[in-house]
């Protein structure tokens, strides 16, 4: 099991999706099957970094080649994780008394559209 300390690689300020991508990518390029993400030095996580933590390395472990775990996660990063994780499981469905309205073109739906008032 390789062990990455998260700041070496990125810093101890999470403040991005492209740093989170960063860290995929360095993930992806290990060789190990087991890989130990350390959040020892973390001090700030944006919600933004910790959604796409979430989408990354852990809503669908499958079709990864390895196998991630997360250790030392400060509290309040460990809460906005567990905050994340409440809201991409929520299904969004149509109410059944919703009215569907469906065009057969563009132009169709066009002119629908110029006759509603906003």
């Amino acid at each position: 099991m390789r062990t990455i300390d998260i700041t070496t690689i990125l810093s101890a300020d999470l403040k991005s999706r492209a740093r989170a991508n960063d860290l995929k990518l360095f993930a992806d390029n290990c060789d190990d099957n087991e890989i130990l993400l350390d959040f020892r030095n973390v001090k700030f996580a944006t919600r933004s970094f910790i959604d796409e933590f979430y989408n990354l390395f852990l809503k669908n472990p499958s079709g990864r080649s390895y196998s991630i775990q997360i250790t030392n996660v400060p509290e309040d990063i460990n809460t906005m994780i567990e905050t994340v994780s409440k809201t991409q499981n929520r299904v969004k469905t149509i109410p059944e008394t919703a009215h569907v309205k469906s065009f057969s073109t563009v132009d169709e739906f066009m002119q629908y559209m110029s006759g509603v008032a906003f």
